[in-house]
């Protein structure tokens, strides 16, 4: 029998973000996941090697690398859809979880158990809040972007997720906006004179 687990996460690629706004530069499901992997990981980095946590980086990676996979059936809903009402947000929260457990079942049944952490019970592990930090951060670095290439549709969406990564109050999460998150709005010019 073939599965097509790995062929429906390949289409993540033909998912586009931030539907309701004008973009200077389109963003996907692919491209989004890959920021957010990247991001997970350094957030359980810093949290293991700056504040010594007993954090497992690889693990947060791949609970961000599985979480949005649900839309490759669902499509990317808008943030303004998604809890436009409250009765609207746990609808689609059933139908993200129908999702998940209909993606899992693309996969032949002895790998399953592997894959269900992440496919399916990526919110109930202890290190989900890194990944949806990281997730909530590469939107943050979406609109500084395009903001800095202009777009000032971008305003609202960058202030309330900023407000949003603040209210966190995660040490991880602080560290990497004052760190790393201000060289999103460099140029390429600028960040080459900025190695040392």
């Amino acid at each position: 029998m073939n599965y097509p687990f790995f062929a429906f996460m390949a289409r993540l690629k033909y998912i586009s973000r931030w539907g309701l706004m004008r973009n200077s530069i389109s963003e996907n499901d692919a491209e989004h996941t890959l920021q957010t992997v990247m991001i997970a990981h350094a957030l359980a980095v810093i949290g293991r090697d700056i504040f010594h946590k007993d954090l497992d980086p690889e693990r947060a990676a791949l609970l961000a690398l599985y979480h949005d996979a649900s839309e490759v059936f669902t499509g990317d809903m808008p943030t303004p859809v998604k809890y436009f009402t409250s009765d609207l947000r746990e609808q689609y929260q059933k139908i993200e979880d129908q999702a998940r457990e209909k993606l899992l079942r693309t996969l032949p049944e002895r790998l399953r158990p592997s894959y269900k952490p992440y496919v399916v019970d990526m919110e109930k592990d202890p290190l989900w809040p890194l990944a949806k930090a990281a997730d909530t951060m590469s939107a943050y670095l979406k609109c500084m972007e395009e903001i800095r290439d202009g777009n000032s549709e971008f305003k609202e969406a960058f202030k309330s997720t900023e407000e949003k990564l603040k209210a966190l109050h995660m040490e991880e999460v602080d560290w990497f906006m004052k760190h790393f998150a201000s060289s999103f709005m460099e140029t390429l010019d600028e960040l080459n004179r900025n190695i040392r």
